[in-house]
């Protein structure tokens, strides 16, 4: 186990890493990864905001301010051999919103080594990461939303497997008509257990602020969130991002991340034609670790 775990570790923190741009003792990092492409050209500065399916994943009170229901299908593509599959949801039932989501992530032929460095692989294995999630949010003051998410993740990296049950807790409220508050609790749960070794999971709060311009000049949202993590080195993150929306017709995007290693900005767009949104975010890493690009196609129903 010692021998490839080691292996398919360094892999799997690393995409978590320049994903994220920290690598620590924490387990189960795929549980980071957003897939919503919106939110990714943003800088994941999303706690405060809500508007599209991939909202819940950072802060599941936003579905309290959700407004009709959608579905997405996301993909991410990352160096060679390493993707990331979602399909997500939301639903409305009078003042009770609820949506899932279901994760799919695989980093294929890792090479197997030892202890003692060969010039050839003792073989190749994959990793395999899933996670299924439901969640809900509902207003329960004028201005006030609660929200929460339950998951169940699992990882299986070559015959090896660990699962892990965890919630998030989240609030979401509307200072004024234009500025929004949101806050959430991630990734409270069981830790995962490899054979004899139980890991923590990537727990984190985050605070954030939004802020939507009126009608004299509308379609700009500036955001930012403060993230306190229990992962990589625990360091604080600050992420800012915005978004310009063209009468409903396109949209550009951009973002900045500090605090992190890898990662410094991003940036994105999109085009709506009738209940069809298509999104697509840029983000370059630092360190030469590759770039990564995600796309993800909303349908409003």
């Amino acid at each position: 186990m010692g021998k490839y775990l080691s292996g398919a570790g360094i892999i799997i923190l690393l995409l978590a890493a320049n994903l994220f741009g920290a690598v620590g003792q924490s387990s189960f990092e795929f549980m980071l990864i957003g897939a919503g492409a919106r939110a990714s050209g943003m800088g994941e500065a999303f706690t405060a905001v809500s508007g599209d399916v991939g909202a819940p994943f950072f802060n599941p009170a936003s579905l309290g301010v959700m407004r009709g229901q959608e579905v997405s299908f996301a993909h991410i593509a990352y160096i060679e051999d390493v993707t990331l599959e979602q399909f997500a949801f939301q639903s409305i039932s009078g003042s009770f919103r609820f949506g899932g989501s279901m994760n799919v992530g695989k980093v294929a032929d890792i090479e197997r080594r030892g202890q003692t460095p060969t010039g050839d692989p003792l073989g190749i294995f994959d990793e395999h990461n899933f996670i299924a999630s439901f969640y809900w949010g509902m207003p329960v003051a004028d201005k006030l939303s609660i929200g929460n998410a339950v998951k169940f993740a699992y990882e299986k990296i070559d015959l090896e497997d660990a699962a892990a049950f965890a919630v998030d807790l989240g609030g979401f409220y509307n200072l004024t008509p234009n500025i929004s508050l949101g806050t959430s609790l991630r990734n409270l749960g069981t830790k995962p257990k490899f054979i004899h070794t139980a890991f923590d999971l990537p727990r984190e709060i985050r605070l954030g602020a939004s802020y939507r311009t009126g009608e004299s000049f509308p379609g700009i949202i500036v955001a930012a969130d403060f993230i306190k993590p229990e992962w990589g080195d625990k360091s604080s993150k600050l992420n800012i991002g915005g978004e310009y929306n063209y009468q409903n017709l396109a949209y550009l995007r951009a973002g900045g991340n500090f605090g992190y290693d890898s990662r410094s900005i991003s940036v994105g767009a999109g085009i709506a034609y009738r209940n069809y949104l298509f999104d697509y975010a840029f983000v370059p890493m630092k360190n030469d670790l590759g770039n990564t690009h995600r796309f993800t196609l909303r349908i409003r129903l």
